[in-house]
């Protein structure tokens, strides 16, 4: 029995095999104790599971778009590879610049709100560009490279060295990029890149343009599926490799990759682009011959592949371009040129062999053609390209190498 001023409680206690509850005497002040000890015990286990619970409702680790990271991050790679068209092998190899994309995208984009599977046109956009940033050595450009971490201080310090500014083709309102890549921005305020506001083509990219900032590595097929995509400008770098066949899926206008290391042949589907204004290939390392299918390019004004490894003879068919060659098929919505009006066209420092096709020569300006410059390996006592008096503008001597 329990004595004056005492309180018989009954203690829980463990055997190995079985529970037992042993009947003790314990004093009041002792029994206040206790409730005190156990009042703080519970008031630790309820600040613990709070805190857990807030820990996992952090940005981030909360889960996005009403799916977890892994299944998020999953639904990404089933989009690179069945729309985006990327091998699982590339995405496998965690060194691709595919992988480092897909990694980049799932797990490391601050973009707020976040990107969901069902932002299919924005996350395939943002995949194939940042694909194109780890495959021409984004880390190793001049400017605009990534913060070095997610901090608000590094991402000002990274848009603070970015001056890259695109060209202004006069093709009426479109949004001009100017911070750091891979910047927790939609990739239109990317520097270098150029979108459409206009239409159901609005928040798109038209122009990637880059020149000097040291872009090197090679062009990844994926940029194929940039459907409005109407200026590639990639000047003045280290970009290796062929170009891709994909591009000719694009509505390009403007493609420009001098003084490059490109090598190959001109891809077949580029000549298909018959929208093409222009195609500045000069100085790089491309081989092969220019192909009759030149014809197609009836909107062509400017045409520079000089300084290449191009072999055979020049086909007769650049004589047709002359056909659409006014003025006013350079397309322009305020009323300004796109290009200047200077038809001009590069062979020289190649293997082309053979003689200038006279339909060529009558369409120099002189002969009241649009071609105002023509120039060829035609100097020397042995020219390679055999050029009347009154046909190429200029002459070179293909020098051995």
């Amino acid at each position: 029995m329990a004595g004056i001023g005492a309180t018989a409680i009954r203690h829980r206690y463990r055997n190995r095999n079985h529970l037992s509850f042993l009947d003790v005497e314990v004093d009041e002040k002792e029994m206040e104790g206790l409730l005190r000890m156990k009042k703080q015990r519970m008031s630790m286990m309820l600040t613990t599971t709070a805190s857990t619970t807030s820990s996992q409702t952090t940005p981030a680790a909360a889960s996005a778009c009403n799916l977890t990271p892994q299944v998020r991050a999953a639904k990404f790679r089933q989009m690179a590879i069945q729309i985006a068209g990327t091998p699982a092998a590339t995405l496998n190899n965690e060194n691709s610049p595919q992988a480092q994309a897909l990694d980049w995208i799932s797990n490391k984009d601050q973009m707020a709100p976040p990107l969901c599977p069902s932002d299919e046109p924005e996350v395939l956009q943002r995949y194939i560009m940042a694909a194109f940033y780890f495959a021409t050595g984004g880390g190793s450009w001049k400017e605009c490279i990534a913060p070095a971490d997610s901090s608000p201080a590094a991402i000002a310090a990274a848009n603070q060295n970015c001056s890259i500014e695109a060209t202004k083709y006069p093709m009426g309102d479109r949004t001009y990029g100017a911070d750091a890549w891979l910047t927790p921005k939609p990739i239109c305020d990317w520097a270098g890149l150029v979108c459409h506001i206009d239409d159901e083509r609005k928040g798109t990219l038209d122009q990637i343009d880059f020149e000097g900032n040291n872009l090197s590595g090679s062009l990844i097929d994926e940029i194929g599926l940039l459907k409005n995509l109407r200026f590639l400008i990639l000047e003045q770098g280290t970009i290796e490799g062929e170009i891709p066949e994909s591009i000719g899926n694009l509505p390009l206008l403007i493609v420009d990759l001098d003084f490059n290391r490109l090598i190959g042949p001109i891809p077949p589907s580029l000549y298909n682009i018959k929208s093409l204004l222009q195609l500045d290939l000069n100085d790089n390392q491309m081989t092969g011959r220019l192909s009759s299918d030149v014809e197609h390019w009836q909107k062509m004004t400017y045409l520079q592949l000089n300084n290449n490894a191009f072999t055979g003879i020049i086909p007769s068919e650049l004589g047709q371009l002359q056909k659409l060659r006014e003025y006013n098929m350079c397309p322009s919505l305020d009323g300004r040129p796109l290009l200047p009006q200077d038809y001009t066209a590069f062979f020289h420092g190649n293997g082309f062999i053979g003689s200038m096709p006279q339909s060529v020569c009558d369409n120099l300006v002189a002969e009241g053609g649009k071609l105002s410059t023509l120039e060829a390996d035609c100097a020397g006592q042995s020219p390679q390209v055999a050029c009347g008096a009154q046909c190429c503008t200029a002459c070179f001597e293909k020098t051995a190498e």
